[in-house]
């Protein structure tokens, strides 16, 4: 990329044409549909921002998780005359109600984040999932991961050392960080150490002496069996502390502004965003700089940061066109999109997917999140990518539902979402184009690059004597398999 004046001053008016709004649809959301390009192009990209982020559409708290808390609150009153063994059985009944929760919870976050109206909001909420990272194999509770997930979407138009405290004091993060063990006399120091290293500054921004001095700053917190977090006074180490050069006698709040006051906290969220929406590699420290320096003056204002990121020359320049990765999330919640397809309203067929394609709902590996870029791609997930192309594009094997899953689509039909594959009419509307512009036409409505040549090589492969609808679907398959397919 050669080097850009004042990258991060907005893109000129007469630079923005349906080229740019493609390529803010490929990265502020899941999909280039038409209608959502057009949409975007009309808009402008700060009308298109101010329709995204200017209101929190509200995730209202899932049924399924309504009813599993619940059913919690009586297993553990049961438990209170049970003996050894029945609350053995009573605590696999509870993780078993938990795991079945956590599925449910999954489909209806692709439900809520495939509206097209919902999906730049949800995908800045996954962002600030990757960067503040819990899993549902530290958490077990699919409660509380709702909760944390809704703290960020609920303080997306504030400062970000504001959503560093409330993401600080969620059950979720108290129990994935072991923040429920750092208390006086016995600091625990995994908080600190993330909160600095993943969550605020990076690595090399901090010593060792300020990880063990935030710790005792930070003990105190605890989380009961209602999942509610406490302060006990009697935990907290009331004892000065030195942190980056401070001494004081500091607890959480403290910390997060020692935090805001050091150079890396500028320069750390713009460079995670970089990375997630704009490039793998990231950016000079010299290129980013300009960017902190403005973020920092607004007080740190997730909007600000927000809106000048998109609508930068930079966000926009050719060299960042079609260079990133799908992760499994947008490949799927994209096809979706893509198709005009429906979620399948059960794990079984849908979210179960994202495993197979390596991202679990919510369940990164570890502390560290989802690596992403080119580890989204071997062999295995490719293949499972494919796979679940396939099964959008054939009808559902109903005689193949459990009972639970029958339900659950004659649900979905009576409430009008019962698109879940691709129908015979869908399919004549795709290839309506003369057979030598079939892989132009499914280019320029399914890749950011726009170009059919690569993908006029992969249909000579199919075979001739494969006619109508058949032929049709293995042309499809083909080309949402197509590694230009992969890139946004």
């Amino acid at each position: 990329m050669k080097t850009l004046q004042d990258p991060w001053s907005p893109l000129p008016e007469a630079q923005w044409n349906i080229e740019t709004a493609r390529h803010l649809a490929s990265r502020i959301g899941y999909s280039i549909h038409p209608s959502i390009v057009k949409r975007i192009e009309k808009r402008g990209a700060a009308g298109t921002l101010k329709a995204s982020f200017g209101k929190i559409r509200p995730f209202h708290k899932p049924e399924d998780i309504i009813n599993m808390e619940g059913k919690m609150g009586e297993y553990q009153m049961m438990q209170r005359q049970a003996d050894s063994a029945e609350k053995r059985e009573m605590r696999q009944m509870m993780q078993r109600e938990r795991n079945r929760t956590y599925g449910e919870f999954s489909v209806d976050w692709c439900v809520f984040a495939r509206d097209p109206q919902n999906s730049p909001q949800e995908k800045l909420v996954q962002f600030f999932q990757d960067v503040w990272v819990v899993a549902y194999q530290g958490v077990r509770n699919p409660a509380s991961l709702y909760d944390f997930q809704n703290q960020i979407r609920i303080n997306l138009g504030k400062p970000y050392p504001e959503l560093c405290r409330k993401l600080s004091v969620t059950p979720a993060m108290v129990r994935y960080l072991n923040q429920n063990q750092n208390r006086k006399g016995s600091p625990n120091e995994n908080f600190a150490r993330e909160l600095f290293e993943l969550f605020c500054l990076g690595e090399g921004n901090y010593t060792e002496a300020d990880i063990k001095e935030a710790a005792r700053a930070l003990t105190g917190y605890t989380v009961n069996g209602r999942e509610e977090v406490n302060f006990v006074k009697q935990r907290h180490d009331s004892g000065k502390k030195t942190i980056f050069g401070q001494t004081g006698n500091y607890g959480l709040d403290d910390v997060i502004d020692i935090v805001f006051q050091q150079p890396a906290a500028a320069r750390f969220l713009p460079q995670e965003m970089v990375r997630y929406y704009l490039t793998e590699e990231g950016l000079d420290d010299e290129v980013i700089q300009p960017l902190a320096d403005s973020w920092k003056e607004s007080g740190y204002s997730i909007p600000h940061l927000v809106q000048t990121f998109f609508t930068s020359r930079i966000f926009y320049d050719s060299a960042f066109q079609g260079n990133m990765i799908k992760t499994p999330t947008q490949y799927y919640i994209g096809l979706l999109q893509d198709l005009e397809l429906d979620v399948f309203p059960s794990p079984r067929r849908s979210t179960n997917q994202l495993r197979s394609m390596g991202q679990q709902f919510f369940n990164p590996p570890n502390v560290r999140g989802w690596v992403g870029g080119r580890n989204w791609i071997n062999s295995a997930t490719l293949s499972a990518r494919k796979q679940l192309v396939s099964s959008l594009l054939y009808p559902f094997p109903r005689n193949r539902l459990n009972a639970d899953e029958e339900q659950a689509v004659d649900a979905a039909i009576a409430a009008g979402t019962d698109h879940f594959t691709v129908t015979p009419l869908q399919l004549r509307n795709l290839f309506g184009e003369e057979p030598g512009r079939v892989a132009d036409a499914i280019a320029e409505r399914f890749y950011v690059t726009q170009s059919g040549s690569n993908l006029q090589q992969l249909l000579r492969i199919i075979p001739r004597d494969q006619k109508g609808k058949g032929r049709f679907q293995a042309v499809l398959t083909t080309a949402l398999s197509a590694p230009d397919y992969h890139l946004c």
